[in-house]
C-alpha cells in the first residue's frame, strides 16, 4: 500500500465571517472588492473585469429593487417612492446600455447564484422571443400597498372569514371591536 500523500495548498483562504445584514447566496461589495456569501462566511469572487462590472451593476439595481419593495411595504410617502423608481429607472438604463438586458446569456452567467437574480429578471417583461417588451410596472406605480389589518366588522360571518384570512383560525380575542363577538363565541 503507498501511503498517501496530501498535496499543499499554496492559495491562502481569503475569505471573511459573514455580514449578518447581507443575505445568504447573495454578492455584496465589501471595501470595493466583490464578495459572495455562502453560509456563515464570504468567499472573494474571481471573475473577468466584464463580470465583475456586471455583478457590481447588478448588486445596485438589486438594492434599489429591494429598498423600493420596501418603500412601498411600509407606507412611505408617494414622493419618497417615485423618487426612487426615478434612480431605479437611471441604474437599469445605464445597466442595459452597457450590458444588455437582465435576463441575457452573459448576465445570467456573472449573477445567476445570486438569490435575488430571479427578482432582477422580473423587472423586465419579455415577449415570446426573449425581447424586451415593456419595463415591469415597479418603475412607474406603486404595485405593493401595505397591509392594513381590519379592526372591525358589521357581521359575525364577516368576522369569521377575517378571522380565518388574518390568523388561519378562529380567534375571538383579536376581535373585541366586533359587534358579533357572542356569536363568534357560539361557532
Amino acid at each position: 500500500i503507498k501511503p498517501y500523500e496530501l498535496e499543499e495548498l499554496d492559495e491562502e483562504d481569503h475569505s471573511i465571517p459573514a455580514d449578518p445584514t447581507v443575505k445568504n447566496f447573495s454578492y455584496t461589495l465589501v471595501d470595493g472588492q466583490v464578495y459572495y456569501r455562502e453560509n456563515s462566511l464570504m468567499h472573494p469572487v474571481e471573475v473577468s473585469v466584464t463580470a465583475e462590472n456586471r455583478i457590481r451593476g447588478m448588486i445596485e439595481l438589486r438594492e434599489c429593487t429591494r429598498r423600493l419593495i420596501e418603500y412601498q411595504t411600509e407606507g412611505y410617502p408617494d414622493e419618497d417612492i417615485a423618487a426612487e423608481q426615478q434612480k431605479l429607472n437611471v441604474l437599469y438604463d445605464s445597466f442595459t446600455a452597457k450590458y444588455g438586458l437582465i435576463n441575457s446569456r452573459g448576465n445570467k452567467l456573472a449573477f445567476s447564484e445570486d438569490s435575488s437574480y430571479c427578482l432582477l429578471c422580473s423587472l423586465e417583461v419579455l415577449d415570446e422571443q426573449g425581447n424586451l417588451k415593456r419595463k415591469a410596472d415597479m418603475f412607474t406605480r406603486r404595485t405593493i400597498r401595505p397591509h392594513v389589518a381590519v379592526t372591525s366588522v358589521d357581521t359575525a360571518s364577516e368576522a369569521l372569514a377575517v378571522s380565518i384570512s388574518e390568523k388561519a383560525r378562529v380567534d375571538t380575542v383579536s376581535y373585541t371591536h366586533l359587534r358579533a363577538h357572542e356569536t363568534l363565541m357560539n361557532l
